[in-house]
């Protein structure tokens, strides 16, 4: 019987029925000892009794539960189960008639239903029918910031038409045009990386210094990252405290918030940028940040 579980252990001296029901996001459960009420039969006839009356309560007082609501309407964090560092992006291996089927999915939730955009790509350089997989993930990440941004309550230009199919065909071409000049000195980036996400500590490489940072170093990444930047969290950033410099790493730059978070923009060979924003304090602003700030972080 759904909800009646017996139970015997001799460690515990423990006989008797566990019955136990689910509402609401809740579990209501009664044990029933054999001893207390009679013997095996006895209880389980108790057991069942009170089953019967307890899931007619439940559902009478949940029946209008839904079981999503109390969730928030886009995750933050990646889950325990995300491989890839990027909030509601993961990468899928499907067969569909016979053939294998690659792509990254967007995934959020929607008036309380989760929805899904999926992105397919090319399963070797050679099949030019499709996109790369690097375009699909980015493409997921584009999509899935452009989601969050509209349940925040921004509103984003409808590209539904063709007149706006083509006005979203010439931004995108001007993006991929478009470069970061003010990231650093002498450097010129020419696009961002699809390996954007988050790590629950910081990266342990050195840090050989500090510099002077700007709002406006902050406001042209964030532009220059488009949608995408949606994916990060930019309040409260520690200009006074200033930006990191790595040792053996001219190109790429850390910074931090107020709360000791600290966000890495590394630059690659390829001159892109690929942000990665960790979860916790980083023990390097803790270390060395002022007291008012050490206590605001801890």
């Amino acid at each position: 019987m759904k909800g009646l579980t017996r139970v015997d252990h001799e460690g515990k001296q423990m006989f008797g029925w566990l019955a136990r029901v689910y509402g609401g996001g809740q579990t209501f459960s009664k044990y029933f000892s054999d001893k207390r009420y009679g013997g095996k039969e006895a209880s389980r006839e108790q057991a069942v009794t009170y089953l019967e009356i307890q899931t007619k309560e439940v559902r009478e007082k949940f029946a209008d539960y839904n079981p999503r609501q109390n969730q928030p309407l886009f995750r933050k964090r990646p889950g325990t189960a995300n491989k890839t560092g990027v909030v509601g992006i993961h990468r899928c291996e499907t067969v569909t008639r016979g053939k294998n089927t690659l792509y990254w999915a967007a995934t959020w939730n929607e008036n309380g239903k989760p929805k899904d955009k999926k992105f397919y790509f090319r399963r070797d350089e050679y099949d030019t029918k499709l996109r790369s997989e690097e375009e699909a993930k980015k493409m997921a990440i584009e999509w899935r910031a452009r989601k969050l941004l509209e349940m925040s309550g921004v509103k984003l230009p409808d590209f539904s038409g063709r007149r706006a199919q083509r006005k979203l065909r010439k931004q995108q071409k001007a993006l991929e045009q478009a470069t970061l000049r003010t990231w650093v000195p002498g450097l010129t980036i020419s696009d961002w990386s699809s390996s954007l996400g988050f790590i629950d500590q910081a990266d342990e490489r050195n840090i050989k210094k500090r510099e002077k940072f700007t709002e406006k170093k902050v406001a042209d990444l964030i532009d220059f990252l488009g949608v995408s930047a949606a994916l990060f969290d930019w309040k409260d950033i520690d200009y006074e405290f200033g930006r990191g410099v790595f040792k053996g790493d001219v190109r790429s730059r850390c910074f931090w918030n107020k709360r000791g978070i600290r966000m890495d923009a590394m630059v690659t060979e390829d001159s892109k940028i690929c942000l990665i924003q960790s979860l916790a304090p980083d023990p390097y602003y803790l270390e060395n940040a002022p007291a008012a700030q050490k206590a605001q972080a801890s």
